[in-house]
C-alpha cells in the first residue's frame, strides 16, 4: 500500500457518515502563485467550505468531484494521486486537522532552509521524492534509502511517485518527516512531523 491510500483510508474512517465527504471539491490551477522551493510544478488549488490548499505538481487537474472519490479508488497514476493530495490537504484543513494550507513568502525561503539544515545537521539523510533545492542546500548528508539514513524527507514528488507506506510503519529507525504545504495533509492522517515552519493557513 502506498501512504497516499493510507492517508485516503485513515480519512474515510474519520469523517464516515457526517455527510461532509459527500461535499464537492473544486480543482483549478493558480499560475502565478509563489510555491515552496523545495517543490516543483504547477500550483493546484483545492477548494471546499470556504477553504482552499495547495499541491504542486507537473500533472495538475481541473475539475470538480466528491471528496469521497479518493475513498476505495485506485490511486494508480501520479495525476490521481496528486488531485487526491489536494483534496486531503483542503479537506483536512476544513476540518481543522492541518494548519498548513499555503506556502510561505518568499523571503521566508532562506530562513527556512537555514532551519532545515540545522533539524538535520550531522545526519544521513535520504530524501524521497525530488528537489533540486533539498539536493543542493543538504547535499552532504545525503545517502540513499537503503544506507540506514537517519532522516527520511517525503516531498511532494515522492508522495505522487508511490512512496510506500511501509515507510511510516512501526519500527521504522529513520525518523520521518514531510516537507511543504504539499504534504501538510497526509503528514497529518498519517501522524508523522510534517516540516513547513512559514506555512500559511
Amino acid at each position: 500500500m502506498i501512504i497516499i491510500e493510507k492517508a485516503t483510508e485513515e480519512l474515510e474512517k474519520r469523517v464516515e457518515g457526517s455527510g461532509c465527504e459527500e461535499g464537492i471539491v473544486g480543482l483549478s490551477v493558480d499560475s502565478g502563485a509563489k510555491t515552496c522551493p523545495y517543490d516543483s510544478g504547477g500550483c493546484m488549488i483545492a477548494s471546499y467550505g470556504g477553504r482552499s490548499a495547495e499541491f504542486v505538481t507537473f500533472e495538475p487537474t481541473r475539475a470538480s468531484t466528491r471528496v469521497s472519490f479518493m475513498f476505495g479508488a485506485s490511486l494508480d497514476s501520479p495525476k490521481v494521486r496528486a488531485a487526491a493530495c489536494a483534496i486531503i490537504n483542503v479537506f483536512t484543513g476544513f476540518l481543522c486537522m492541518n494548519r498548513v494550507l499555503h506556502s510561505c513568502d518568499p523571503e521566508c525561503h532562506g530562513p527556512c532552509l537555514d532551519r532545515l539544515k540545522d533539524r538535520v545537521g550531522g545526519k544521513r539523510v535520504a530524501l524521497v521524492g525530488s528537489s533540486r533545492v533539498l539536493g543542493n542546500g543538504l547535499s552532504s548528508g545525503f545517502v540513499g534509502i537503503s544506507e540506514s539514513p537517519d532522516i527520511i524527507l517525503i516531498t511532494a514528488d515522492g508522495l505522487i511517485s508511490g512512496a510506500e507506506e511501509a515507510l511510516t510503519a512501526e519500527g521504522q529507525n529513520a525518523e520521518i518527516m514531510f516537507i511543504s504545504p504539499s504534504t501538510s495533509g497526509v503528514a497529518a492522517l498519517v501522524d508523522r512531523p510534517h516540516w513547513c515552519p512559514y506555512g500559511k493557513g
